[in-house]
């Protein structure tokens, strides 16, 4: 029996100090980042919905920035303007700051 060996590397900073951390309700594999720099803890390998990557993310603050409203975000990333209206409000960091 031939087992495959994939890399997992952490979404947010790249690292590759990472360990199992259980599943979800939906069954797929939870991941730990062990990077002490590292603003996230966990993560998942591949996600269900497009909004929760972290590039998506990453994007829809961009966009903000930029000057662009949540309708167009969420039509131009194909995913909702409440969504975009979500990632803005669970922001720490203030973006007119």
């Amino acid at each position: 029996m031939v087992s495959k060996v994939v890399k997992v590397l952490c979404p947010f900073c790249g690292s590759d100090k990472i360990s199992k951390n259980g599943h979800n309700k939906t069954g797929k594999q939870v991941y730990n980042c062990n990077n002490k720099e590292c603003n996230h803890r966990n993560f998942i390998e591949q996600y269900t919905h497009k909004a929760y990557l972290p590039e998506v993310r990453n994007q829809v603050l961009k966009m903000t920035v930029d000057g662009t409203g949540t309708r167009a975000t969420g039509r131009i990333l194909g995913i909702s303007k409440d969504t975009v209206t979500a990632i803005l409000k669970k922001q720490k960091t203030g973006l007119g700051k």
